[in-house]
């Protein structure tokens, strides 16, 4: 199981990558306030939550090769796979039946983003655009 220390080690290596590639932007710097506060406070539902915006975060707004680099990185310091993740998460929702919050909204509208002009992918895209649809009525 993920524990505190794994989401204050992960975000620090995205953010060190961000530092040494991009300089500290607003965003991250705003970000690392959070995630240092919600550590001394052992608020492990709110590092959850910031740790699935930076997944976001990382599909959205890095260049395929950074992206790829960071990848990379997590994998061989955290043995972690983050497509794999990513899929996982796709499959916990869609399991569920039902998006229930902005962070889950936006996983499924990435993959969707990421596959819906790609031959073979229309039934999944049709699953997932109901999702979609369903969250906001």
């Amino acid at each position: 199981m993920k524990d505190l220390d794994y989401y204050k080690r992960r975000f620090y290596l995205i953010y060190n990558y961000v530092k040494k590639n991009q300089g500290v932007t607003f965003l991250m710097d705003q970000t690392k306030e959070l995630v240092d506060f919600a550590f001394e406070k052992e608020n492990m539902k709110k590092l959850v939550k910031i740790d699935k915006e930076l997944d976001v975060w990382l599909r959205e707004m890095f260049m395929p090769e950074e992206k790829k680099e960071l990848l990379q990185i997590l994998k061989s310091e955290l043995d972690e796979d983050a497509d794999s993740n990513f899929l996982n998460q796709i499959n916990e929702i869609v399991t569920k039946g039902k998006i229930n919050s902005k962070s889950e909204y936006e996983v499924i509208l990435q993959r969707v983003e990421s596959i819906y002009d790609k031959k073979g992918n229309e039934v999944e895209v049709s699953k997932l655009n109901k999702l979609l649809t369903d969250f906001h009525k």
